[in-house]
């Protein structure tokens, strides 16, 4: 059900559980790298969490073959402005088919590299129609577009740089890197921070990923169905972490660009969520905006809320306790899907931190 309790009340019982969650964990600021725990704590209106992953193999990882060079060479101007953003529709009920709860909350919180977040005063306010986002401090750097190649055609999606040991990690949507139509990756992984124009404009270079990783139960189980949509309990896992490889100059993407917070289960309040929608009536130039201090629990206790950003949004970052001023918050999911006039997105929890985990991030 819907929050009705003034923002005011909203941001203060947000930044509490922030703050809980933060005693109870290390922090990890760039450079330090540390494992940490959280005592479990269940979102304030996510009341169906469950249990981890149960299976043998909880992730599934994959080492890109292809170099820097030659990922560079195959994203050519006609390929960046012809690929298709992924189509995640549930159907035309909305609600998609799967059974799995969403993943187990941790209150586990990673700061970003700017510090911990605490906004005073005003956040964003809501909004739904999915207007220009005007970018400030960490926002305007670490928010991108993601251009990818699979089996039936070049795809584009949304993703993020997130605050990391490795310095190297980017955070979007599993159904941004996998391939259904071949059940394999999809390759030649191109992210462009601050993209504008097709990459007329790329302030901070463009990155290759060398390897990727995403829950073993969204690989095998989530599917997109022409007659009823978004199909299998995966769909309750889709968020996939990504490694890019180091620049000309040896830097990583974090040292360039700074890298947002992440939150593992910890209860969001006021939501921003950012992307490049690609879809009419938008056309994938420029990074938009969404924001709602009233979000529903959908599919499974997935986050939901009325937003108009189409297709190619999908794999942008989730944002609570988002402060305007500095541009940073805690990532707590990547858009997954979207209906009629809503996207949503699933929560990370513990299955996420253990392959954020693996793939570099402590």
């Amino acid at each position: 059900m819907p929050q009705h309790s003034p923002s005011s009340t909203r941001r203060a019982r947000a930044s509490a559980a922030l703050a809980c969650a933060l005693l109870t964990a290390t922090m990890l600021t760039a450079g330090c790298a540390t494992v940490i725990s959280g005592e479990a704590v269940a979102g304030a209106k996510n009341s169906q969490i469950g249990p981890p992953i149960d299976s043998d193999t909880v992730s599934l990882r994959h080492d890109y073959e292809e170099s820097a060079q030659d990922v560079n060479d195959y994203w050519t101007e006609d390929r960046r402005k012809n690929a298709k953003p992924r189509v995640t529709d549930p159907g035309d009920n909305g609600s998609g088919t799967f059974d799995a709860p969403p993943d187990a909350a941790t209150g586990v919180v990673i700061d970003p590299t700017t510090g911990p977040v605490s906004p005073d005063g005003p956040q964003v306010p809501d909004s739904s129609a999915g207007e220009l986002f005007a970018a400030t401090g960490l926002a305007a750097s670490t928010q991108g577009r993601l251009y990818m190649s699979f089996s039936d055609g070049d795809g584009v999606c949304s993703a993020s740089v997130v605050n990391s040991a490795s310095g190297s990690v980017v955070a979007t949507a599993a159904h941004c890197v996998w391939d259904f139509a071949a059940d394999d990756w999809g390759t030649n992984m191109w992210f462009v921070p601050a993209d504008a124009d097709n990459t007329a404009v790329m302030p901070y270079g463009a990155w290759n990923a060398e390897s990727v990783i995403a829950p073993q139960t969204f690989l095998d189980t989530a599917k997109i169905d022409e007659t009823f949509g978004l199909v299998g309990d995966g769909w309750a896992y889709d968020f996939a972490f990504l490694v890019m490889g180091a620049n000309d100059q040896g830097q990583q993407i974090q040292e360039v660009t700074g890298g947002q917070g992440i939150a593992f289960g910890v209860p969001a309040e006021e939501l921003l969520v950012t992307g490049y929608p690609s879809a009419p009536p938008f056309d994938g130039l420029s990074q938009r905006y969404c924001a709602t201090s009233q979000w529903d629990p959908g599919m499974r206790g997935t986050y939901t809320f009325s937003c108009d950003m189409t297709q190619g949004a999908s794999g942008g970052g989730w944002f609570t306790n988002y402060d305007p001023v500095s541009g940073s918050g805690y990532l707590v999911a990547t858009t997954s899907y979207r209906g009629y006039d809503f996207i949503g997105a699933a929560p990370l929890g513990e299955s996420a931190l253990q392959i954020f985990t693996e793939i570099g991030g402590l």
